[in-house]
């Protein structure tokens, strides 16, 4: 157990997802924030130092407010699809200019949508290469519940 705790700390262990996402209950919105290249995790193919682990649940109406931050050294992308493959965005506006392009590193971008249909999704980066390097997490729409942000890949593990 210590070796698992000196390699977390080694990689530099992402920090809890809630510090990513803020909930305005009231206007019905929640603000991600999504930092491309977070750290070296996924050989840097990550969101917030997650790759293919967090899980952001949004009711139905919600307007959903995006910050993109490029953090990496490669150029990166955020735009939120349906399904594997896909190249356009699942909501009007839920992607940041020239996906296939992306930002350069050190820059960030905000896009804005309504999650107006229930379903999964997905968090990715557009750029060539980058959805199949597992650069992805999940957007779940949902009749309704209440939004949160959570990894799906319990710690340890």
């Amino acid at each position: 157990m210590l070796g698992v705790a000196l390699v977390s700390l080694a990689l530099g262990a992402a920090p809890p997802p809630r510090r990513f996402l803020h909930v305005d209950a009231r206007e019905r919105m929640v603000a991600i924030t999504l930092i491309a290249g977070y750290d070296g995790t996924n050989n840097g193919f990550n969101f917030d130092g997650y790759a293919r682990t967090l899980l952001l649940t949004v009711p139905r109406g919600w307007l959903v407010r995006v910050t993109c931050e490029n953090r990496g050294p490669l150029r990166n992308s955020c735009a939120v699809v349906h399904g594997p493959d896909a190249f356009r965005p699942a909501f009007v506006g839920a992607t940041t200019p020239d996906p296939t392009v992306g930002l350069g590193a050190g820059t960030s971008a905000h896009f804005a949508f309504r999650a107006s249909r229930t379903g999964l999704y997905r968090f990715t980066s557009l750029v060539p290469g980058h959805e199949e390097a597992r650069m992805y997490d999940v957007l779940e729409v949902t009749g309704g519940s209440k939004p949160r942000i959570e990894d799906l890949v319990p710690p340890g593990h």
